[in-house]
């Protein structure tokens, strides 16, 4: 009977059944007045433009062009450890220079930039059975929302009652896993609204999902 048991248990962990979900909050906004000053006073407008457009009078002459900070297909593949190293030591072979700032600083700067697009980020590490909730309680989702998800099958999502769930396809991440040699896949979900003519994002969740099984106390 025991052994039984356990077989059963050891079923439900490795086909991803769990309990329990993690719960958790947009980080609040940092203040972007001191971020934007220093962007202003390094001189960014020059080439990444005053709206972060990457259209500053120096952006002509650059190649690589610099960044477009408004657009999501360039900036979902930049993580804030990329961010803060290109601030820091310069981009080699481009026209970002380095800058002598403290990593205060460059956090104020990063938190401005990523305001172009929205001021909700979360990035959470998850294992691959481990269903995440967020709550969207500062977040405007009155009228129509969209949820955007860059892998659809690895991660279903649920908007409901103020938040939402994300929840991994555990056996469809294990394949993953094998086929890419990973330990590690990463997941953008966004929540949008059609704005007149102009997609809003909402929020941006950056969802790592790691090789593991988490089993509750």
């Amino acid at each position: 009977m025991k052994r039984l048991a356990g077989t059963i248990g050891m079923f439900f962990i490795l086909s991803g059944f769990t309990s329990y979900k993690e719960y958790k909050n947009f980080p609040e906004p940092l203040p972007t007045s001191e971020g934007h000053l220093i962007y202003q006073e390094m001189g960014c407008p020059m080439c990444h433009g005053h709206q972060g457009l990457g259209d500053g009078f120096l952006a002509q002459g650059l190649d690589p062009k610099p960044r477009n900070f408004t657009s999501y297909e360039e900036m979902i593949s930049v993580p804030y450890q990329s961010m803060h190293t290109a601030i820091k030591d310069g981009v080699p072979h481009s026209g970002m220079p380095s800058f002598d700032l403290n990593d205060k600083q460059i956090d104020a700067v990063i938190s401005f930039i990523r305001s172009f697009l929205t001021g909700n980020h979360i990035t959470l590490n998850t294992c691959a059975n481990i269903p995440q909730v967020v709550s969207l309680e500062n977040i405007d989702t009155g009228g129509k929302i969209k949820i955007e998800n860059d892998k659809l099958e690895l991660v279903s999502t649920s908007l409901k009652a103020g938040e939402i769930t994300l929840t991994p396809n555990f056996s469809a991440l294990q394949k993953t896993y094998k086929e890419k040699q990973k330990k590690m896949v990463r997941v953008h979900i966004s929540l949008t609204k059609q704005d007149k003519e102009k997609k809003k994002y909402l929020a941006i969740i950056a969802l790592r999902i790691n090789k593991c099984v988490k089993v509750k106390d």
